[in-house]
């Protein structure tokens, strides 16, 4: 299994490798086509250009875009490898079970609970941009201060799960570190949407023991996953 995983490390850093050139190269060849164009307009030539230079530019130009095609094409899989941006984290299916883990976590609760997921958490902590993003996302204004925030930075390896005022003070410290431990149990073993579904499972199940669904209930966030695209 280590070697499995090993060789899947060297393919990944090979093909971010030929993607990089690949993209670089393409960029290059680009530039000089554009260096060649931009020439003839400022200092027009006395002859007209001979059919060959012209083919040769629309050559250079057709392999440069290829090459960028290649890179793209390779950079997207090497993404869907390591499963390192918000669109490659979760596949569909990972993201449907998540998103069931929240309808049956709230369905028991009045509580609200969102996963957010992010490619990087900028320059702030992640408990830093999670409580930004906890604001923004409305978590906040619940009837009851009860909403709860995953809030996942894919690239920094780092998660955040974080409460309103109202669920903190029932709740102890001792239990979001549990849920932390849980989630990244699983994240460590790859388990990605297992994990965030078994964090908001738990999380459900202690808001329902304080906070639990009233007849009046409404459902006042979104049972979706949300996310900050930077690719």
């Amino acid at each position: 299994m280590r070697r499995d995983a090993g060789n899947q490390l060297r393919e990944s850093a090979l093909l971010r490798a030929v993607s990089t050139f690949c993209v670089t190269a393409g960029i290059v060849l680009a530039g000089i086509v554009a260096a060649f164009l931009v020439r003839d307009w400022l200092l027009p030539p006395t002859n007209t250009w001979s059919v060959w230079t012209g083919g040769a530019l629309i050559v250079v130009t057709l392999i440069a875009i290829g090459l960028w095609v290649v890179g793209a094409l390779l950079a997207r899989r090497v993404h869907q490898a390591r499963r390192d941006t918000v669109r490659t984290f979760l596949t569909p299916d990972e993201r449907a079970r998540v998103v069931d883990a929240i309808r049956t976590a709230e369905a028991g609760t009045s509580g609200e609970i969102c996963v957010h997921l992010c490619e990087r958490a900028s320059d702030r902590p992640s408990t830093a941009a999670a409580a930004v993003m906890f604001d923004r996302l409305g978590l906040a204004n619940t009837r009851e201060r009860n909403g709860v925030l995953f809030f996942v930075s894919i690239r920094d390896h780092q998660l955040a799960v974080i409460g309103d005022r109202g669920i903190h003070q029932a709740v102890p410290a001792e239990f979001w570190a549990s849920v932390v431990t849980r989630v990244e149990s699983a994240f460590a073993e790859g388990r990605f949407g297992d994990g965030l579904s078994e964090g908001v499972l738990m999380a459900g199940a202690r808001l329902a023991e304080h906070f639990p669904r009233r007849a009046d209930d409404v459902n006042e966030l979104s049972d979706g996953l949300t996310d900050s695209r930077d690719d």
